[in-house]
C-alpha cells in the first residue's frame, strides 16, 4: 500500500516487480546516478515500465529526460516552469529544453538544497494560495535570507505559485 520512498532498490528487482505486479508500472527514480538507473530500467524492463520519472524537484531532469524519463515528480513550487522543459524535450527540441532548464535550475537548486518543502509553502503563502507556511515541530521555519533569495529567483519568472490565489 505504501510507496517505497527513500529506498534505492536494484534495477533487476524493480523490473521483476513491474512484470509480476499489475499495479507496479510507474517509477520515480531519486538516487545518485538516476539517469543511468533510468536508462537501465527502461532498457531492461521494456513495456513493463510505463512511466519512468525523474525526482528530486527536477534537479537532474535534463539528464533524466535524456535517459528516457517521460516526466518528473517535482514539488508544487514551479510545475508550470518545469513542464515546458519536458514538452520541449519530448518534441525533440533538446536545445530549447536545455535553455528553459538553465533558467529554472537556480530555483530548483535553492529549493532542493536550502529550503525543502518549506519553499513551496512559503511561495504559496506569498501567492495567496494558503494562509500560513507554518511547519510543525521539529521543522524550523524557513529563514528570512532563504525566503528572500527564493523570491529573487522566482519573481522574474512569474510562476503561478506567486499569483495563484490573488
Amino acid at each position: 500500500d505504501a510507496p517505497l520512498s527513500g529506498v534505492d532498490l536494484p534495477v533487476d528487482f524493480l523490473v521483476r516487480m513491474a512484470r509480476q505486479i499489475e499495479m507496479v508500472k510507474l517509477f520515480k527514480i531519486e538516487s545518485t546516478g538516476a539517469a543511468d538507473k533510468l536508462r537501465t530500467l527502461i532498457q531492461t524492463g521494456g513495456d513493463a515500465i510505463e512511466a519512468p520519472f525523474d525526482g528530486e524537484e527536477g534537479i537532474t531532469i535534463l539528464a533524466d529526460l535524456d535517459a528516457g524519463a517521460t516526466g518528473s515528480m517535482t514539488s508544487a513550487l514551479i510545475p508550470d516552469l518545469i513542464r515546458p522543459v519536458i514538452v520541449e524535450h519530448q518534441c525533440g527540441n533538446r536545445d530549447n529544453a536545455q535553455k528553459k532548464y538553465e533558467t529554472i535550475l537556480p530555483i530548483i537548486n535553492h529549493e532542493n538544497k536550502q529550503c525543502g518543502f518549506r519553499a513551496t509553502k512559503f511561495a504559496m503563502k506569498e501567492g495567496g494560495v494558503i494562509k500560513s507556511d507554518f511547519s510543525g515541530h521539529p521543522i524550523a521555519p524557513l529563514g528570512l535570507d532563504a525566503k528572500n533569495v527564493l523570491l529573487e529567483l522566482l519573481r522574474p519568472r512569474d510562476p503561478v505559485v506567486l499569483r495563484g490565489g490573488k
